[in-house]
């Protein structure tokens, strides 16, 4: 892999508990575990669950109508990641939603991280909810599962060859995780978790490549994220560098100069944008996130 900083840690916590930074990875794995333990106490399928989860309207439990969106509990839009099952497995997802979404929070910062996921959320929830009245189609999803997905594919796409244990490059686990996603719910008939999930692999790439990042994959949409200004708020400052010194110069990319880059790192954001970020040594990495530190603070 190609950490930016130790897992889990963030220079840029929203808040601190003792001497351990809460982040915005840490604030949602922690709210994983704590919806375990309410699970426990209250046993499956209770208030929790049952008022949370993203649902169809034509379900229920015991008999009783669960609740949906369709019925005015639009909450559910946001909240159904929060209810998780009690079960090893869902331990593992958390160990894993934890490193790999530490490091896209420190590759885009807390803000837009925080944006980033509840797009992964949100947006598969609008979407299904609208091909449920329009075409019937019915479920449920819960749990941080689908928005883990999420933050693995923008990890692939990003750092396509990063290797995963025993040596695996990034973007075949990516593929393989979801395309097995994609050959259970198929064989169950649950089109709504194939919908949702084929919503959060969309959004992923879209997202992560609208922040600026993903390069490689030239096949994706770039979207622009613009503020009023008429620039890309969220794209790096060394990005739009790059960006505005293209339209002066077609035949080479150069960042603009301005007080915060040093010649060593306008030398090292040329060669990050000709030959990618697997071209630096770790050296100039620690040199290029301290850069982005520096400049995360002045903004």
């Amino acid at each position: 892999m190609y950490p930016s900083r130790r897992f889990g840690y963030s220079d840029d916590p929203w808040f601190r508990i003792g001497t351990f930074p809460v982040s915005t990875t840490a604030f949602v794995v922690g709210l994983g575990i704590i919806s375990m333990i309410v699970t426990a106490a209250e046993g499956q399928y209770g208030p929790l669950y049952r008022n949370l989860v993203l649902l169809s309207e034509d379900l229920t439990f015991r008999g009783m109508p669960l609740g949906s969106v369709l019925e005015g509990e639009v909450w559910r839009l946001v909240t159904w990641p929060i209810p998780n099952e009690i079960s090893f497995w869902t331990i593992i997802l958390f160990a894993i939603f934890y490193m790999l979404g530490s490091q896209i929070e420190s590759l885009l910062g807390r803000w837009r991280f925080a944006f980033f996921l509840v797009a992964l959320t949100v947006i598969p929830a609008v979407v299904v909810t609208a091909l449920e009245v329009l075409t019937g189609v019915s479920g449920g999803v819960a749990g941080l599962r689908m928005v883990e997905v999420g933050v693995l594919v923008a990890f692939a796409a990003q750092y396509a060859h990063a290797r995963f244990w025993p040596g695996i490059p990034g973007w075949v686990i990516a593929i393989v995780i979801a395309g097995l996603d994609v050959l259970q719910y198929t064989s169950n008939r649950n089109w709504f978790a194939l919908i949702v999930l084929a919503c959060t692999v969309a959004v992923a790439l879209l997202g992560i490549r609208a922040f600026g990042y993903a390069t490689n994959l030239t096949w994706i949409p770039k979207l622009s994220l613009a503020s009023s200004s008429g620039q890309t708020a969220t794209e790096p400052r060394h990005s739009r560098s790059r960006r505005r010194s293209r339209r002066r110069d077609h035949l080479r990319a150069v960042p603009t100069r301005d007080e915060s880059v040093t010649p060593e790192m306008d030398a090292l954001l040329d060669q990050v944008a000709s030959q990618g970020l697997e071209s630096l040594t770790r050296k100039q990495r620690k040199q290029l996130e301290a850069h982005a530190r520096r400049l995360r603070r002045r903004r």
